[in-house]
């Protein structure tokens, strides 16, 4: 029997992912949509079905759900998530999970109280080339870990967004929306810090802005494992979003856009001769060729799958990958991916930037982070 699912929210993000992702997956049937724009949860429904409402505690209240997403400016997902758990359906909530770590926990509370399943939307890990990259790391192809750095660029600045004017009352407007995604993939990837205090962070302006304090940062960290983590992501630059995986027996630079993974072996070089750059040169060329047809492929998976109304298990489409997956844990009763566990060092990292950048010369970042140390210490 499909899982009865409430959508909250009928904004671009609803629209271009959960609404489609729901209404095509033979796992879940969509019983309810509900936005406070009229307009837009009337043509919601009009082109998805079910039934439109304009208060989600009504939603609740009136239907029978399975699963609740929660799609709606994140300074609302805190109390939406909330009141769902609170009735005992099971939730999925856009990145960030909440506005802050304090939100966060709160949340895993209640959620473990009520012996409710919530997980976050983090998409990219699903995305092919990154779901290739993670089988490879898990089969120890790369053997130990040493490395692992993200380059995002390409948002926009903080005060230019198409996502809705929420986005400006975040610290870092346009640009701290589209953050979470290069810290869940840096931090799935290599790890999370040794403790917050060995997190480094740096944060620029490369103007005055009025109401935003950054339009970039970097952050640095450690491992357990002493894998070095890095992290840049700016605004307002030409578009780039690369990974790097650097490990004792392999390395690896993602170019996401492309789907492109190009792999060498600890056994190349040394790169002195020319003949070993000439091998790492036909490497790299395969690997742009591989990239090519992957991507060409995948343009006509996607171009296929919007013809026929229909998404396969394994589809390129990292939204419906990951909500199919959580259809499934759902069914057998258990846990979906990407629980909230997972979201409480990407709140961490987010908060460490906004201070630094609310006040780069102070220590006051330093400070709140070791507080946190010392809260976790108390409570753990």
């Amino acid at each position: 029997m499909a899982l009865r699912t409430g959508i909250v929210g009928a904004g671009i993000v609803s629209r271009n992912n959960h609404l489609p992702a729901v209404s095509r997956n033979p796992r879940t049937e969509l019983a309810a949509v509900c936005d406070r724009d009229e307009s837009a949860v009337r043509e919601a429904v009009g082109e998805y079905g079910g039934r439109a409402y304009a208060d989600a505690e009504a939603m609740f209240a009136a239907e029978a759900l399975d699963w609740v997403h929660v799609a709606t400016p994140v300074q609302s997902h805190f109390d939406l998530a909330s009141a769902a758990v609170e009735r005992g359906i099971p939730v999925t909530v856009q990145k960030p999970a909440t506005t802050t770590r304090e939100e966060l926990d709160d949340l895993r509370a209640l959620a473990a109280e009520r012996e409710v399943p919530v997980s976050v939307v983090h998409n990219w890990l699903f995305y092919p080339v990154v779901r290739d990259l993670r089988r490879s790391l898990a089969a120890g192809e790369f053997g130990e870990v040493r490395a692992v750095e993200a380059t995002f660029s390409g948002e926009g600045r903080p005060d230019d967004t198409y996502r809705g004017e929420w986005v400006y009352d975040l610290p870092g407007g346009d640009v701290e929306e589209g953050m979470p995604h290069s810290l869940y993939l840096t931090l799935a990837l290599g790890g999370v810090p040794r403790d917050a205090e060995s997190v480094d962070v740096q944060t620029r302006a490369v103007r005055d802005y009025d109401g935003f304090d950054y339009d970039g940062t970097t952050l640095q960290w450690t491992t357990d494992d002493d894998a070095l983590c890095s992290v840049t992501f700016v605004g307002g630059s030409a578009p780039n979003d690369e990974l790097r995986v650097l490990g004792t027996e392999r390395s690896a630079t993602v170019d996401v856009p492309t789907n492109t993974i190009d792999a060498h072996d600890a056994d190349e070089g040394p790169f002195h001769l020319l003949s070993e750059q000439l091998g790492r040169s036909a490497t790299t060329g395969r690997s742009v060729v591989r990239g090519v047809a992957d991507t060409l492929r995948e343009y006509g998976l996607d171009r296929a799958e919007e013809a026929l109304d229909y998404h396969r298990e394994d589809s390129v489409d990292g939204h419906y990958y990951l909500f199919n997956e959580a259809a499934k844990a759902l069914e057998r009763g258990d846990q979906p991916p990407v629980p909230l566990a997972h979201s409480r060092w990407v709140l961490e990292l987010m908060e460490q930037v906004r201070e630094d950048a609310a006040d780069p010369a102070d220590t006051a970042g330093e400070d709140a982070a070791a507080e946190r140390v010392r809260d976790d210490a108390a409570t753990d």
